[in-house]
C-alpha cells in the first residue's frame, strides 16, 4: 500500500470547505469584499441588535433559559411564524401579535378583541404619521387584558404593565408563554363544552 501526501509550500488560502485556511479576500463572484464589512471568519456572525442581556453572563444565562422554556413549550406547536433562538433573543412585538394571529385563528382565542387597526398598528410606519411606540403599547396591554380574561389570573396585569413589556425581554418572554397556555387552555374548555 502506498501513501503519497502533498506539502504546501507557502500560506494556504480557500474556505473552510475546501481544506481550510484564511478567509479569501475575494466574495464568492471574485471580486474584493466591500471596505465596510471585512470578510468574517468562520464561526463568526454578524449580529443585528445588541443585546443588554449580553453584558453579563448572569444575563445572558437568564436569557437562554427563558429562551429554552419558551422553545420548549412551543416545540409541539406546529406554527408558520418562525420561532428561533435568534428572533427570541429579542421578542419583537411583532412575532407576539403574530402568533396571536395563528392562535386566534386555530383556537378562537381572542377572536374579534382586537380591531385590524389595532393588529396594523403594531408595525405603523412613522412616516404615515403612526405612533410605533404607542401602538405596539396599546396591543400589549390589550393582550394582556385578554389573557388575564381567558385565565382569571388578576396578577399577570400587575406583573406586565405594557411599558415594562416593551423594555424587558424577559416579561415578554413570560407573556408568549402565558399566550400559549391561555390560548390552548380556552381551545381545550370549548371543545369539553365546560
Amino acid at each position: 500500500m502506498s501513501v503519497s501526501l502533498m506539502l504546501v509550500n507557502g500560506p494556504r488560502t480557500g474556505n473552510a470547505s475546501s481544506g481550510g485556511g484564511l478567509a479569501s479576500p475575494l466574495s464568492p463572484d471574485g471580486h474584493d469584499h466591500p471596505p465596510w464589512r471585512e470578510a468574517l471568519g468562520r464561526g463568526r456572525h454578524e449580529t443585528t441588535l445588541p443585546c443588554a442581556h449580553d453584558a453579563d453572563w448572569g444575563l445572558r444565562t437568564q436569557l437562554y433559559t427563558e429562551i429554552c422554556q419558551t422553545q420548549a413549550l412551543y416545540a409541539g406547536f406546529a406554527s408558520r411564524t418562525a420561532i428561533s433562538h435568534k428572533v427570541l433573543k429579542h421578542v419583537p412585538v411583532s412575532l407576539i401579535r403574530d402568533l396571536f394571529l395563528e392562535f386566534s385563528a386555530k383556537t378562537g382565542f381572542g377572536a374579534c378583541e382586537l380591531s385590524k387597526d389595532d393588529l396594523d398598528a403594531v408595525t405603523l410606519d412613522k412616516a404615515k404619521g403612526g405612533g410605533v411606540k404607542e401602538g405596539k403599547e396599546f396591543f400589549l396591554m390589550r393582550l394582556v387584558q385578554i389573557i388575564v380574561s381567558a385565565t382569571g389570573n388578576e396578577q399577570l396585569s400587575r406583573d406586565m404593565p405594557a411599558k415594562k413589556l416593551l423594555t424587558d425581554v424577559i416579561l415578554r418572554h413570560h407573556l408568549l408563554r402565558e399566550l400559549y397556555r391561555a390560548a390552548f387552555s380556552s381551545a381545550v374548555v370549548a371543545r369539553s363544552g365546560y
